[in-house]
């Protein structure tokens, strides 16, 4: 399961709106498939984020939500999506296909 999987999905559209409002300040490549980077937060906050991608769960994140917690966090979703912005299009292509069927299906009956 990837990082989007294990996130809520609070986390995932809240990471989108900080992906799009450009909150990530610095980031880097630092292995396969590893980030780290600084994520601007509520009230000029910045967190220290470490995102994973093959172990979502071993992510980091210096949030409130995250420190210390096996989770996925909105800060790692907006880097995430800033390290690879191919993933956010990918994601808004699945959501638009998927409401597509649902609203197919309400029709149908």
């Amino acid at each position: 399961m990837g990082l989007i999987e294990v996130a809520s999905g609070n986390s995932v559209w809240r990471g989108m709106d900080y992906y799009n409002d450009k909150k990530v300040l610095s980031w880097e490549k630092t292995g396969d498939g590893t980030f780290d980077g600084i994520v601007s937060g509520s009230e000029n906050q910045r967190y220290q984020v470490h995102v994973d991608k093959g172990h979502p769960r071993k992510s980091t994140c210096s949030c409130p939500f995250a420190k210390g917690r096996r989770v996925v966090c909105k800060h790692m979703i907006a880097m995430f999506f800033t390290a690879e912005p191919q993933a956010a299009v990918n994601f808004l292509k699945e959501v638009e296909e998927w409401e597509a069927e649902e609203e197919e299906r309400e029709q149908a009956h």
